[in-house]
């Protein structure tokens, strides 16, 4: 009997320590399995980031292309504006010359007749207008061009802008690159 009853411990001893085994087996694969089911989700995380960046930077790409194309136009504006410029200046130095020439004509010439007058003061009176007229294009011609110079440097800061978040982007695609390749594989 006390050889029965010492089998019998024995016996429940090891069927407690079975138990036990059992007990952290199943303890430890649930662990197992929460940190599989914690490593998923975090790849799935980087995942949606990674694609959410790639998305961004290509907007931001496109954001580029356009915003060079507006400097690009802007820059072509301006030269005209500044040609144009230009060409006023020198056709109100011309109408400035013609003007004084006229009045020089006036003071040291005496005109014949009423109606020869008359028709040089028209003339003069014209060519005053004319005169004026190019100094207002040349006011706003050199406006738009000042307007042109303005907006493209707003779209030179944007740009180094949307530059300095795509480097960012850069940077972050290429850190979730490794996490990505690891969740496709597993």
């Amino acid at each position: 009997m006390t050889r029965l009853r010492e089998e019998n411990r024995k016996i429940r001893s090891d069927y407690d320590e079975l138990q036990l085994r059992h007990d952290d087996e199943v303890y430890n694969g649930g662990a197992w399995k929460k940190e599989k089911e914690r490593l998923d989700t975090k790849i799935e995380d980087l995942t949606k980031a990674y694609e959410t960046a790639t998305a961004a930077q290509g907007d931001q790409q496109t954001q580029i292309v356009a915003l060079h194309s507006q400097v690009r136009e802007l820059r072509a504006v301006l030269a005209d504006a500044e040609s144009e410029r230009i060409l006023l200046q020198k056709a109100r130095r011309a109408l400035q010359a013609e003007l004084e020439s006229m009045d020089t004509v006036d003071a040291n010439n005496k005109i014949s007749s009423g109606r020869d007058y008359q028709k040089l003061q028209l003339k003069k009176q014209d060519l005053e207008r004319s005169l004026e007229e190019q100094g207002d294009r040349v006011d706003m011609a050199f406006d738009r061009m000042k307007r042109a110079e303005a907006h493209a440097n707003e779209c030179q800061i944007e740009l180094d802008k949307i530059r300095v978040e795509n480097s960012e982007l850069d940077r972050l695609n290429v850190s979730l690159i490794p996490y990505v390749r690891f969740g496709a594989a597993g």
